[in-house]
């Protein structure tokens, strides 16, 4: 079978690779098609280089460019692409794009969504998909197909993911003694009104003899961080170890807070978004939702044990017995 999978943010490449690789070893024939955002093609070249790559739309950051080139533009584009390399079916994280492509042409998808917050996506993707699976937890209707757990598990749990200790080696860093931050770009749909729930807003009142790491979405934003932190340059080698052996995961995006929980660490989500799919983890005493204004006295009670928190071994794998 000729399948085709809608890449739009560097979570989905990690959500579908061990599904992409096991497909193709089972003999079909798979199609990557990857949206022109940020660091996102540059990570599917290292991650997925061994398979036909088609870009089908640039994402820029302004809303202009979300609705024209990254939807209008980019149904254009992969409609002819799909009706040229006619594959069978399309998988994707919510890609009514693709999902109406394929309608058209009378093709099969899947689409998987853990965001039923996001009304207009999710009544889009009802419109274009065939199959729409969201996680048990976050199920708003009986027309949805579920999953127990939430996405990220895909890849982060024990069955596909050992950490290394040879990253952190690498910057210098000492096992739980640094905090890993990430800072994601304003410049989408989910976070246009993000405002100054974000990292920056209290990066300077971190302690200074405090170690951090900081992934940065908007490279134009760095000057405006602390020099003495250490600034990743994506994609970075085997970059969920460096989480794994952190002290505290901090994000102002929600995926990669929900990644520094399923990786066992107490994880701070500093956006403004709320979501069902948070709560999972929240209710587990691992995941916290804060304001920014609270994040750095927390980030101290934390360190000086003031949390009761789940030990990171027996956390995974309880996830590993309860969820699929």
């Amino acid at each position: 079978m000729r399948i085709i999978f809608d890449l739009n943010h560097p979570a989905h490449i990690n959500f579908f690779r061990n599904a992409i690789q096991q497909l193709r070893t089972l003999g079909h024939e798979v199609q990557i098609a990857v949206l022109m955002r940020g660091r996102l093609p540059a990570i599917v070249k290292k991650e997925l280089k061994n398979y036909p790559i088609f870009y089908t739309g640039r994402h820029t950051g302004s809303y202009l460019s979300i609705i024209f080139e990254a939807n209008i533009i980019k149904f254009f584009r992969l409609f002819y692409y799909t009706f040229k390399t006619k594959p069978e079916l399309g998988v994707s994280v919510g890609s009514f794009v693709l999902g109406a492509c394929l309608k058209l042409q009378g093709k099969r998808n899947i689409q998987f969504d853990d965001d039923p917050e996001s009304a207009n996506n999710l009544w889009l993707e009802k419109l274009t998909a065939d199959q729409l699976i969201v996680p048990e937890n976050v199920r708003t209707s009986q027309e949805f197909e579920i999953f127990r757990g939430l996405k990220e598990w895909a890849y982060l749990s024990p069955r596909y993911f050992s950490p290394t200790e040879k990253i952190v080696k690498a910057y210098r860093l000492e096992k739980y003694n640094y905090l890993f931050i990430r800072e994601v770009s304003s410049g989408s749909l989910n976070y246009k009104d993000q405002g100054s729930f974000n990292v920056l807003s209290f990066a300077s009142l971190i302690k200074e003899d405090i170690k951090v790491v900081l992934s940065l979405e908007n490279k134009k934003l760095k000057s405006q961080f602390p020099a003495t932190w250490v600034h990743l340059e994506e994609p970075v080698e085997d970059i969920h170890s460096l989480m794994y052996f952190a002290k505290i995961v901090i994000s102002s995006g929600d995926s990669m807070a929900r990644e520094g929980a399923m990786l066992g660490r107490p994880s701070i989500y500093c956006g403004k978004r709320k979501m069902r799919a948070n709560d999972v983890l929240i209710s587990k005493n691992i995941l916290f939702h804060l304001n920014p204004s609270i994040v750095p006295q927390t980030i101290d009670r934390i360190i000086e044990g003031e949390f009761v928190l789940p030990e990171q071994k027996i956390f995974r794998n309880h996830l590993l017995e309860e969820w699929d």
